[in-house]
């Protein structure tokens, strides 16, 4: 459990420029990827069965999830990049695009729902959500911490 909350540490504060940059980011991101699965699953203690029915249905939805938080992280960058020189205009701006990413996970989250609840039934794919909202408030927490330093 440890091991997820560095991982997703590193993958919420990280910053890319160059190539190099950019393959160490796919690294981390694949790591908290299969972290992220191992977390869910053993939280779901799926069978077989349900893990066959729910493991590609969980996959499109992390590359669903993947393209949005990668533009929410990218907001996160530029302004810790940036923050001292933002205008309250690039702010208000900044945190508009934050609530459409938000608005985006909603509707993800929405649409995946009876997916999951058709893999595994409506009692784990209610847990997967409890558990995933574990994990989303972790990474918010450490994107927050990195912003306040």
């Amino acid at each position: 459990m440890k091991n997820i909350f560095t991982i997703i540490v590193m993958f919420a504060a990280i910053t890319f420029n160059a190539q190099t940059d950019k393959e160490y980011f796919d690294l981390i991101k694949k790591t908290a990827k299969v972290e992220a699965k191992q977390y869910v699953y053993t939280g779901l203690n799926l069978n077989n069965a349900e893990l066959i029915a729910f493991d590609p249905v969980f996959d499109q939805y992390l590359k669903e999830e993947g393209r949005i938080m990668l533009s929410k992280i990218a907001l996160f960058d530029a302004y810790a990049n940036n923050a001292s020189t933002y205008s309250d205009e690039q702010i208000n701006n900044l945190n508009k695009n934050v609530f459409k990413y938000d608005l985006q996970r909603s509707k993800l989250n929405k649409k995946y729902y009876p997916k999951f609840a058709k893999a595994i039934g409506v009692d784990k794919a209610t847990t997967f959500f409890f558990l995933k909202k574990y994990l989303d408030n972790q990474v918010e927490m450490a994107k927050l911490e990195f912003l306040a330093h």
